[in-house]
């Protein structure tokens, strides 16, 4: 089972909309990227150690252009 560890949001929406997740997974970790939104295209890379995957989400972040990249940290809301 995969778990989302970190969620970044550029605070855009629809085609200039820019999202990077961390994602545990049970052999590893992924770093997801998205532009345009839930349909738009995903990019997906895979590592064997957190500190590689942590390399890669912070390189993603700094490729979108300055103009969109007011980046937000999502938290997740955990109903009770």
């Amino acid at each position: 089972m995969a778990a989302r560890v970190e969620h970044w949001f550029n605070r855009r929406y629809g085609l200039n909309r820019r999202d990077v997740f961390l994602i545990r997974t049970k052999t590893g970790w992924q770093v997801l990227g998205r532009a345009g939104g839930a349909d738009g295209r995903e990019v997906t890379h895979y590592f064997d150690h957190e500190a590689d995957a942590r390399r890669m989400l912070q390189r993603m972040l700094a490729a979108v252009p300055s103009e969109l990249s007011d980046w937000a940290k999502m938290t997740q809301i955990r109903r009770r």
